[in-house]
């Protein structure tokens, strides 16, 4: 018998899931009988996925269907937020080097052995630069090489000792003998990415592009690691409008809403005793990222005096209905690495003052600041289908027009913000960041070496030698106390130069309808058990 995996127990109360409608007839929690097989859940998301592929997949959603249902990662991570054995059985770690000995019951989706040829081969192929992966930046860049050793055992040279070094392998490999011939600058456009054979709990099951994924349950997952989901299928459905998803979940349409719930229907949501919301602390921050390659945004007292004309707490207020707090830097208030720092503050005078100083004047009384007959105007780029960054932007607009700074929205497609984002062609941007696993790791936002890669999360530019040494000493501190010393120094720098301006830390936000039950929603994901989900049989749609 499965046993659901239980909600976060860290002695943080901020990261425990709160609750809120819900009434006697589910809501996602009412006792409803031992789960039984069967039954397809519906999950209501407001955007399409991408390619569905570990390598080259740079999303956030994406990345939890991959992690959690369609392919079985090296590590997971438990209660406490410590890596335990998925795919690898167990390991071997020292200060140079990690390795895995992998299970022997996981296969592909074909049939075929996950191996540690597939392992190798994964790291290979992200590792090199014409991929572009997110897994090189932000998991592996501090690990040196891979070499099997017998089919089952991988062994990972390290760089250099470093910290917190298993969560870097929170990824899950490729299939060798599917796409080993393929080279690295074809992988983002594989046909594999639209039709994966994976070796998860769920597998594929159909693609319409725009509309909806459907996954279905693996009947050969290994009972060891949960066996069949409850679920006989689980299908994404795209409702790109926020009204509708809402109503969809209300009459009971959709089972569950995900990427992404908006804070207006979580209040709306809260207030109905059918439904349950959960929110708890996420990994996501909000940012106005600067094109630090870019005039005048080269000049780091112009991106701190933009950072002091935006009031964060009147955003969090206003627009994530409180479903949120403040951002000083990317190391999230419930790490043990965090320490408080003293944000830029809401200071409009300041700002006009250092503005000043840079050389930034209305030298002809039309209410805009300019510098040598150019006018502090700029694009700021945000992505169509997201209410929040919409209003987002108006506000900032808003604000930043107060201290005679034109901003002008430009408001495009989500596949095409993020190609001018990543090829840095933009003046500003509203973006999101998540972090990928629980280790603090500034690098691929903000090390020199990434900003030098095209293409590459540091989509800013930004690079700075004293910020590089700092990143290198926290990342390699072993001692937790020093290393949480050295993060401060790090956050502060970061602070000074502002190569974004850091929002805030929302809360993440979910659903959950009468019919489907054991949903657990977590810090870790949307769908941390979701092999869990059942649907009582009196429940189901015919």
């Amino acid at each position: 018998m499965r046993y659901p995996r239980r909600i976060l127990q860290l002695g943080f109360t901020l990261l425990l899931g709160a609750c809120g409608g819900g009434g006697d007839d589910g809501g996602g929690g009412a006792d409803a009988g031992t789960p039984t097989l069967g039954g397809t859940a519906i999950m209501g998301v407001s955007a399409d996925f991408s390619g569905l592929n570990p390598v080259t997949n740079s999303a956030v959603a994406t990345g939890d269907v991959i992690n959690q249902m369609l392919f079985t990662p090296l590590i997971q991570y438990d209660q406490k937020l410590q890596p335990v054995p998925y795919l690898a059985e167990r390991w071997e770690l020292t200060d140079t080097s990690v390795t895995f000995l992998l299970r022997n019951d996981v296969t592909w989706h074909d049939g075929k052995p996950v191996t540690a040829e597939d392992v190798k081969f994964t790291f290979d192929m992200a590792k090199k630069p014409e991929t572009a992966s997110l897994l090189a930046s932000a998991f592996l860049n501090q690990v040196k090489s891979a070499t099997v050793r017998d089919p089952r055992t991988v062994h990972f040279t390290f760089e250099a000792p470093h910290a917190q070094a298993l969560d870097g392998f929170y990824w899950a490999p490729l299939p060798k003998h599917l796409l080993g011939n393929m080279s690295p600058t074809e992988l983002g456009q594989a046909p594999y990415n639209q039709q994966p054979v994976g070796s998860g709990p769920f597998k594929f099951g159909s693609w319409k592009k725009g509309e909806r994924l459907t996954l279905v349950a693996n009947p050969n997952f290994p009972q060891a690691l949960g066996g069949r989901p409850n679920l006989d299928q689980m299908v994404f459905r795209v409702i790109p409008e926020a009204t509708t998803m809402t109503t969809e979940l209300l009459t009971g349409t959709a089972d569950a809403l995900g990427f992404t719930l908006q804070p207006d229907q979580a209040k709306q949501i809260e207030a109905q005793r059918s439904v349950t919301l959960n929110h708890y602390p996420s990994r996501e921050f909000h940012y106005l990222g600067w094109n630090n390659t870019k005039e005048p945004f080269t000049d780091p007292r112009v991106r701190r005096a933009l950072a002091m004309a935006t009031n964060r707490g009147q955003m969090i207020e206003a627009l994530l209905q409180g479903y949120g707090q403040p951002a000083h830097g990317m190391i999230p208030p419930w790490s043990p690495m965090y320490t408080a720092t003293e944000g830029v503050p809401y200071n409009q005078a300041a700002a006009r003052q250092l503005l000043t100083e840079a050389g930034w004047r209305d030298s002809n009384g039309d209410g805009i600041l300019d510098k040598n007959g150019r006018p502090l105007r700029f694009n700021l780029l945000i992505n169509t289908g997201s209410t929040l960054k919409a209003d987002l932007a108006t506000v900032i607009q808003r604000q930043l027009r107060e201290i005679g700074v034109d901003a002008q929205i430009n408001q495009v497609e989500f596949q095409t913000m993020l190609k001018q984002h990543k090829a840095r062609e933009y003046d500003a941007v509203i973006a999101n960041w998540s972090l990928d696993n629980f280790k603090v790791d500034p690098t691929p936002l903000f090390s020199c070496a990434e900003a030098r890669k095209q293409g590459s999360a540091n989509r800013t530019g930004y690079c700075n030698p004293q910020a590089d040494q700092l990143l290198q000493q926290g990342l390699r501190a072993t001692d937790a106390n020093q290393a949480k010393q050295v993060w401060a120094q790090y956050n502060q720098l970061l602070q000074q130069d502002q190569p974004v301006t850091f929002l805030f830390w929302s809360e993440d936000l979910g659903a959950v309808g009468p019919r489907l039950q054991n949903v657990e929603m977590d810090v870790r994901s949307k769908l941390v058990n979701v092999e869990d989900w059942y649907i009582p049989a009196n429940r189901r749609r015919s």
